[in-house]
């Protein structure tokens, strides 16, 4: 974990306090999206399916590469390799 922000002007105790909690939520979040990922690789492999390149066309969604094409889940862009 990062150690805590130290400010040094009036107040920086209440600072402090209000950026610890901070840190520990951007912790959290940052082992649940290595959770995330893990588990999408998984259900990936387990269905045939790659996991590409974010989408150029919309940049909301990573392509998904199966049976000779690539597709966008979001944009419903398709291209074939």
């Amino acid at each position: 974990m990062t150690p805590p922000v130290r400010f040094r002007d009036r107040g920086s105790r209440g600072r402090t306090r209000r950026i610890d909690p901070i840190d520990e939520r951007l912790d959290e979040m940052d082992e649940q999206l290595r959770q995330l990922q893990n588990t999408l690789r998984a259900v990936a492999r387990e269905a045939g399916v790659s996991i590409g390149c974010p989408c150029s066309r919309c940049g909301r969604s990573h392509l998904l590469v199966k049976d000779g094409s690539l597709s966008c889940p979001v944009c419903r862009y398709r291209r074939s390799l």
